[in-house]
């Protein structure tokens, strides 16, 4: 009896053990299931929003962007090492492995989150590398008995050369490695290429004696010469330049097959790109002190009424070039041409390989189908996860074949090869397979928005104690006071007019309002307020009193409201606020000194304007400030009064904003040169700002810097 009850005691025990055992498996199991959906979920949101963060300021889809970004590779580790410590065997670990890397090289819309990650790549680069040494081990351990060896091997293989795909991107775009290495040769070649149209009359409406480089530099013949050890390229059939487009044979790039020239303009956009990205890499712009580098953006770019909408459009494509190179992929996929035969090689490997899994699939049974959840329609889970996975890479594959193939980066390789073969120029089929490469387009280039700050709406503001506190001050920088954006408008073109007629009338002499006050006759009585102590002094100024006119005109007629000089005023007064507020990288003097005369703005405010919860009652007590001193010396809200005071005397409202309307025109060209390069390439990944589009615009005019004796005193 005795023997029977310990016999039966065991035998539970035994039958305990084992159900826990099970259950910890079947946990184990599901844990590496979800992950290797969330993973295949989250690289399908990079893959198909991955591009849009150039084209939003949108907080959430910012944090969306990041999260896709950042946690995938945490997830495939942990995944992995699920995998490696599970106590059973299952031959679909070696497959979901293979898919997880894959899934993690996969999105060639970003390569870097962050200009700081192609600098810091090698620490990328092992992580990596660790990542694959785990998959590798897996695929050794399960390939002697899966029956997925040749599609597994197959992408094993597409994984490795989309890794360095990733890799090759990181260095090309570190500034302190490939940036400085691709640059060299066009920063020599600039510092010559003059010479090469000397006998030739220089003409930028069709780009003669303009040998911009576009395409195919590395093909040419290029020599070091002594003593400055300069690289000289030959201008081969090979080298594609800006002027031969101009000059090509052909109907395609005719004013008939482009009339407006759009085509041609995506070749400039990508040369200019070329000549831009020495900034980042420190060399100068050598071409900045000739006659005809203005000439290409007042005679060429601007030559006739109406080219606002010309010029901006191929900054913007420039820019959208630049964003490229440094945080995606496109710079390594486009470097030998076209990438049709590998991109269609690789999604033809990959489909076939797919399928090879689907039709292994049908017949397959887990060795541990007591593991499985539960059944779904038939089908275990392991068989589920593996299809979503399929489905998930086809999906991804298919939609960047799409994008790459009709990306401007094709676009500018499909025109340029049209240009090095004549026979192309006369095949009616050749031109329009360009055309119809040419014509599809993937959204805007950025934003084209105006981010809007009132120092008047917003003084009063305090940060969340929520969402700001001790517990997150590690975490989350926060806002200063009064800190607090109004909401973006899209930009005005009545602001395009105001900025290319302030450009064509001022030239290469810059001037930070004063100019503008002398064309309307009031520079006796305003140019005090252009000489204060700092820049930033001058626009928080002159974006108050400019508030307070806007205010006053609320009482004043409806279609004074909606004057072109009222739209420019108001719209650009509160953009320079917001630069301040926000991004005072972006500004002439130093970011901190900026942030500094913010926080003592606010403060001010606070101080004058206590208890005031309407912009009328704001606006009566700042106009009692304003009598009094003609030019005051005291503080910014002071001088803020008086300079709105004078402005409202103006009885012709017309002219009044007629006045502010060129101020700030002039204003946000004076502000835009920089030599703060990398603060504007990480804005280019945050939906991009309008000043980011003028300092290239004035690089390319040879406009670096801005007139000393144009500045504050």
């Amino acid at each position: 009896m005795v023997f029977k009850i310990n016999a039966t005691l065991f035998s539970n025990n035994v039958s305990t053990d084992a159900v826990h055992c099970a259950q910890h498996a079947q946990r184990k199991l599901a844990i590496i299931e979800i992950c290797v959906i969330l993973t295949a979920f989250l690289i399908a949101i990079l893959v198909v929003f991955g591009s849009c963060r150039r084209r939003t300021h949108t907080v959430k889809l910012k944090y969306l962007i990041w999260a896709a970004y950042v946690l995938p590779p945490h997830l495939i580790s942990y995944t992995m090492g699920q995998m490696q410590s599970a106590p059973f065997h299952n031959e679909l670990f070696a497959v979901w492995a293979v898919f997880l890397v894959l899934f993690l090289e996969n999105a060639n819309s970003i390569s870097a989150l962050n200009l700081e990650e192609n600098e810091n790549r090698k620490t990328y680069n092992f992580s990596v590398v660790i990542q694959c040494f785990w998959m590798g081990f897996l695929f050794g351990f399960y390939i002697e008995e899966t029956n997925f060896k040749i599609p597994l091997l197959i992408l094993y293989f597409l994984s490795f050369l989309r890794t360095g795909e990733r890799f090759q991107a990181m260095a090309f775009a570190s500034r302190s490695y490939g940036l400085v290495r691709s640059s060299k040769l066009v920063a020599d070649f600039m510092t010559y290429e003059h010479t090469l149209s000397k006998e030739e009359e220089v003409d930028p409406t069709c780009m003669q004696g303009y040998k911009y480089l576009v395409y195919g530099e590395e093909e040419g013949n290029v020599k070091v010469v002594p003593p400055l050890y300069q690289k000289q390229l030959e201008i081969t059939h090979e080298v594609i330049t800006t002027n031969k487009i101009w000059q090509r044979q052909g109907q395609l790039l005719s004013s008939t097959g482009d009339p407006d020239g759009r085509l041609k303009d995506i070749c400039l956009s990508f040369a200019l790109c070329k000549l831009l990205r020495r900034r980042f890499a420190g060399y100068s712009m050598f071409e900045s002190s000739q006659a005809k580098t203005w000439s290409l953006v007042r005679n060429g770019l601007l030559s006739n009424e109406g080219d606002h909408e010309r010029v901006f459009r191929v900054i913007e494509v420039e820019l959208d070039f630049l964003y490229d190179f440094f945080y995606t992929k496109y710079p390594v996929l486009f470097a030998k041409g076209i990438p049709i035969f590998s991109k269609s090689m690789q999604f033809i490997f990959v489909a076939g390989s797919c399928w090879i899994v689907v039709a292994t699939l049908r017949h397959y049974q887990s060795p541990h189908i007591y593991l499985n959840l539960i059944a779904v329609s038939g089908h275990n889970v392991d068989a589920l996860v593996t299809g979503i996975a399929i489905i998930a890479i086809l999906f991804m594959d298919f939609v960047q074949y799409l994008v790459i193939m009709f990306s401007n980066w094709a676009k500018v390789q499909w025109l340029c090869c049209y240009v090095q073969n004549p026979k192309w120029q006369m095949k009616r089929w050749a031109e329009r397979v360009i055309q119809i490469v040419c014509n599809k387009k993937w959204g805007k280039p950025w934003e084209r928005k105006l981010g809007q700050y009132s120092l008047l709406d917003s003084f009063n503001h305090n940060p969340s104690k929520l969402l700001y506190n001790c517990m997150t001050a590690e975490f989350i920088d926060k806002p200063l006071k009064g800190q607090k954006e109004n909401r973006r408008i899209e930009l005005p073109v009545e602001v395009k007019k105001a900025i290319v007629l302030s450009l064509r009338t001022n030239g290469q002499r810059l001037s930070n309002g004063e100019a503008s006050l002398h064309r309307n006759g009031v520079e006796n009585e305003f140019s005090w307020a252009c000489r204060l102590e700092t820049q930033t002094h001058v626009i928080m100024v002159w974006h108050i009193a400019t508030s307070l006119c806007e205010i006053a005109a609320r009482e004043e007629a409806q279609m004074q409201r909606e004057s072109e000089h009222f739209i420019v005023a108001t719209s650009l007064s509160k953009y320079c606020a917001y630069l301040v507020a926000f991004t005072p990288r972006l500004l002439p003097d130093h970011a901190y000194t900026t942030e500094t005369i913010f926080e003592q703005v606010v403060g001010e405010a606070r101080d004058l304007l206590p208890g005031l919860k309407t912009l009328i009652t704001r606006y009566q007590k700042m106009m009692t400030l304003g009598e009094g001193d003609n030019v005051p010396t005291e503080k910014i809200m002071k001088r803020s009064a008086v300079l709105a005071k004078h402005l409202i005397g103006i009885e012709d409202k017309e002219r009044r904003w007629k006045i502010l309307a060129d101020f700030w025109a002039d204003m946000m060209l004076f502000v835009a040169p920089s030599d703060d390069a990398t603060a504007h390439a990480e804005h280019l990944a945050t939906g991009g700002e309008f000043v980011t589009h003028l300092w290239a615009l004035l690089s390319h005019a040879g406009i670096l810097k801005r007139d000393d004796s144009a500045q504050a005193v």
